[in-house]
């Protein structure tokens, strides 16, 4: 059996929320959009909602506004035309929208109310690294293209987050048997991630760094040794 299972991380600091999963095959499979939904209930109040290419659909970005939480997504270019209505948006600069959910959003999420839509700016950015990759965002920030392409950068971060809690936790494959033991492995799995992590960011704080310079394995092992 395989489990689907998504947590929210501060880009910052890596603190992890507590994780939402589920199965990813049969009957009771369900999409990580949901789990993430499901998720958004950890945050605190005045997070700011920042996800991949894979969240930036509607249903995720009408789930999120109901929360009263501002977001950041990536979208895919056949969906940021679709947004636009067509019309091009050069680099470096943004539009106002009204994001309205299509029909094919309306079956995939049958909850979703007539009259649906999430108000906000589709921002469009080259890709820094020179490739002649265009960039294309959703966000309800009021914010200029350089800073919401700064700001996106910082998930990269939560790449390693999930490296560290796959990897290094070894939370990859979970052995337990049961629905209790499983869910007492993943929680007690985050919660010493999350210990690390909080050591970390004192440890930086004292020395004048940013958390993210510090390593996580390199920490976990000088607490262990020290314990």
């Amino acid at each position: 059996p395989t489990m689907l299972m998504v947590t929210f991380h501060d880009a910052h600091t890596g603190l992890a929320t507590q994780p939402s999963w589920g199965a990813m095959y049969g009957k009771r499979a369900i999409s990580e959009q949901s789990l993430a939904s499901q998720a958004l209930q950890k945050l605190p109040a005045d997070a700011i909602v920042m996800a991949d290419i894979n969240f930036g659909i509607f249903g995720f970005a009408y789930a999120v506004q109901q929360t009263q939480r501002p977001m950041l997504f990536r979208l895919n270019a056949m969906r940021a035309g679709k947004v636009l209505r067509g019309q091009g948006l050069s680099p470096g600069r943004r539009r106002r929208v009204a994001w309205e959910a299509s029909p094919q959003d309306r079956k995939t999420h049958p909850g979703l109310p007539e009259g649906a839509v999430v108000k906000g700016w589709v921002v469009a950015c080259r890709h820094p690294d020179g490739n002649g990759e265009m960039l294309y965002f959703f966000t309800t920030l009021d914010l200029k293209p350089k800073r919401i392409l700064a700001l996106y950068k910082l998930r990269w971060n939560i790449e390693t987050d999930l490296r560290s809690l796959k990897r290094t936790l070894e939370l990859h494959q979970v052995t337990s048997k049961s629905k209790n033991m499983v869910e007492k492995d993943v929680t007690m799995a985050v919660c010493a991630y999350n210990v690390v992590r909080a050591v970390i960011y004192l440890s930086a704080s004292r020395a004048g760094l940013r958390p993210r310079q510090l390593s996580f394995s390199t920490a976990q092992d000088a607490r262990s040794e020290e314990h």
